[in-house]
């Protein structure tokens, strides 16, 4: 599967971080926020529900981003629990959502991991669209809710598993069975602990990750 011909791709540190300038997001505050979710998971132990590791690395992401973005003047709002940070001067919103293994990778096109719902999808809508004005064919409730989310919506596109953290600021711009499968712009995060922040091409090799041993249980 190869990048979409209509994608805007900053890989490399350098753009990747005048692009987030240009947003008005904070390099550091993503990179904290990804980081902390990595500790939430391998803070887990084998004594957890099996689904624990990967709602505490998300929850701990949302989390971090909020406790480092409010103070730089966004907000937070949750319809319906979409659980957003909202930057009302650059007009745009942040959600988190954890994706599959092409996160930060090139070349391919990530999906998010799990079913998303109504707001997902009206997020979709509401960035393709001009403003509020919406095909006549869309159903209302999905208009409706894409009404509510009053700028485009950037999703923080999380990868952790127990060894590595990869990230990726993304704008969805397809909606396919209850899944994101394409992205109009996709921003990868410098993360220290991934290659010195350069993003990995994927290969047919098998990944060489830096043990991280997991917290006993």
């Amino acid at each position: 599967m190869s990048i979409s011909v209509s994608t805007a791709l900053y890989q490399h540190p350098f753009d990747a971080r005048r692009r987030l300038m240009e947003l008005g997001i904070s390099v550091e505050a993503l990179i904290k926020a990804v980081q902390s979710g990595h500790v939430a998971r391998l803070n887990c132990t084998d004594n957890d529900p099996p689904f624990i590791p990967g709602t505490e690395a998300w929850r701990m992401v949302v989390r971090t981003l909020r406790d480092e973005l409010v103070p730089l003047g966004w907000r937070k709002d949750d319809p319906n629990n979409y659980s957003l940070v909202i930057n009302d001067s650059s007009e745009i919103n942040i959600v988190v959502a954890s994706a599959d293994g092409l996160t930060c990778r090139w070349p391919g096109i990530p999906r998010t991991k799990s079913p998303k719902g109504l707001f997902t999808e009206a997020a979709v809508l509401k960035n393709s669209a001009e403003g509020d004005l919406f095909p006549e064919t869309v159903e209302v409730t999905l208009r409706r809710a894409a009404t509510i989310l009053n700028y485009k919506t950037y999703m923080l596109l999380i990868n952790i598993d127990d060894e590595q953290c990869r990230a990726e600021l993304s704008l969805p711009s397809e909606f396919d069975d209850q899944m994101v499968t394409d992205w109009a712009e996709r921003i990868f995060i410098p993360m220290p602990s991934v290659d010195g922040g350069v993003p990995q091409k994927v290969t047919d090799a098998p990944d060489i990750d830096v043990p991280v041993k997991r917290k006993a249980a």
